[in-house]
């Protein structure tokens, strides 16, 4: 829920509901924004109910954008008199606030996006490039592709399992299997690291499966 909070408030209804035997309960109906619902949307699996979903819930942010644009363009702006004005030296000062504050709110987004998890990061990196054209993290310049990652967590980003990522790994000649132990060939050294501890475990870069 934190996370969802961080692109802002979090404002929510609750009602009493009656169901079908009688029985009343409390409701929570909560009102999120659009970042707000473009991160909850990245942690669903996909099918053809969410899949749905997401191309809805889309069309209609961009409705509704579209109908606020245009309500922002007809709306008349009142005439501008010098006595209106602020002398220059207020002017740059109200630009320097501004960018000041812009600034702060910048830099505060992208300490919050290096530090979040990574899954959650690709996911919402993914929804982006498909539905929008536009890459966050190319925008932040944050790298995932050098990180490494155990197959579970690649499996995560791209809704397989552990079991597949392993055997897609094996196809591409990148690990073999020894006494019930996954082994980096020689191909596999330029993506994987093996991890020599109570268990003996592969970690990943991205662009291994991508």
């Amino acid at each position: 829920m934190h996370k969802i909070e961080f692109f802002g408030h979090l404002p929510f209804q609750t009602e009493t509901v009656q169901n079908s035997v009688g029985a009343k309960n409390e409701q929570k109906t909560y009102y999120l924004n659009e970042p707000q619902s473009t991160l909850l949307i990245t942690y669903f699996r996909n099918n053809e109910i969410v899949t749905d979903f997401k191309f809805k819930l889309v069309k209609e942010f961009f409705r509704m954008r579209e109908i606020l644009q245009n309500q922002k363009s007809q709306t008349v702006q009142p005439p501008q008199t010098q006595n209106l004005q602020l002398p220059e030296i207020g002017n740059s000062t109200q630009k320097i606030i501004e960018l000041d504050n812009n600034f702060t709110a910048t830099t505060n987004l992208l300490a919050n996006l290096r530090n979040a998890n990574p899954i959650d990061l690709f996911r919402l990196d993914q929804f982006y490039r498909e539905f929008h054209n536009f890459s966050p993290l190319e925008t932040f310049k944050i790298d995932l592709e050098n990180q490494f990652f155990l197959p579970t967590e690649l499996g995560k980003m791209i809704n397989k399992s552990p079991v597949e990522i392993n055997l897609m790994l094996e196809h591409k000649g990148f690990q073999v299997r020894e006494n019930k132990i996954w082994k980096l060939t020689e191909s596999g050294r330029d993506f994987g690291i093996e991890i020599n501890g109570k268990f003996s475990q592969i970690k990943w870069k991205m662009k291994s499966i991508v």
